[in-house]
């Protein structure tokens, strides 16, 4: 019986171990949020525009790159849709709703690359993962 206990105990720590192992890395570790503008390791890396329910996030360029809008469900509680523009894709979350979930969970999934690109790859995974909207 006890080499069962110790042999349970062994796979235990050995699956604990490969989890840890799995953790990704994060690409960007530092965000700061401005009235008009993202920063990510001390960076502008992105323009914001806020216009009452609505956002959008754009390149540095003014390409836009991110859409959303925010509904009030009441009880203080909110829903939004967000569209990743040059993918054309719908993206909906219950805890996901604005800018600042948004790029939280983005950047924990390394969707946005080191030179402030999507990497489409990655959003494909992180939609998978995310997306409520069927």
């Amino acid at each position: 019986m006890k080499i069962v206990h110790v042999l349970s105990t062994l796979l235990v720590l050995m699956t604990l171990n490969m989890n840890a192992q799995e953790k990704i890395e994060r690409i960007i570790n530092e965000v700061q949020f401005k009235a008009d503008k993202i920063i990510l390791n001390k960076q502008e890396a992105f323009n914001y525009r806020k216009d009452g329910n609505h956002f959008s996030v754009s390149d540095l360029n003014n390409n836009e790159l991110i859409i959303g809008d925010i509904t009030s469900l009441g009880d203080g509680k909110f829903s939004s849709v967000i569209t990743f523009v040059v993918e054309n894709k719908k993206f909906s979350n219950a805890k996901i709703i604005g800018r600042s979930d948004l790029f939280f969970a983005l950047l924990n999934e390394n969707v946005i690359s080191k030179e402030f690109k999507i990497d489409p790859e990655k959003l494909e995974v992180f939609f998978e993962k995310y997306n409520e909207l069927k």
